[in-house]
């Protein structure tokens, strides 16, 4: 029972690293999409706006999104295929 817990807290970890690194990475790319598209010289934008507020509403609507939402899979899907292969090696 002990290895077990000391499995599915080094699962826990390793799937930690990978959700941060993802957010992080996320994060960088919307970040410089949002630069990209206020310097895109086709678009018509507001002057008054200054490109630190775009990009913070922008991230703001980022965090909003379903992006973020579905990093978090990297938790669910690891662990619900675990839990369907216990289930099948237990009772099949």
């Amino acid at each position: 029972m002990i290895i077990w817990i000391r499995n599915i807290v080094v699962i826990f970890v390793l799937l930690s690293i990978v959700y941060v690194i993802l957010s992080i990475k996320a994060r960088l790319v919307q970040r410089a999409k949002l630069d990209a598209e206020y310097t895109a010289p086709d678009k018509a934008k507001d002057i008054s706006v200054s490109k630190e507020e775009y990009i913070a509403k922008g991230m703001q609507k980022y965090g909003k999104s379903y992006r973020p939402k579905l990093i978090f899979g990297v938790y669910l899907v690891p662990i619900a295929i675990m839990a369907v292969l216990i289930y099948l090696a237990q009772y099949s």
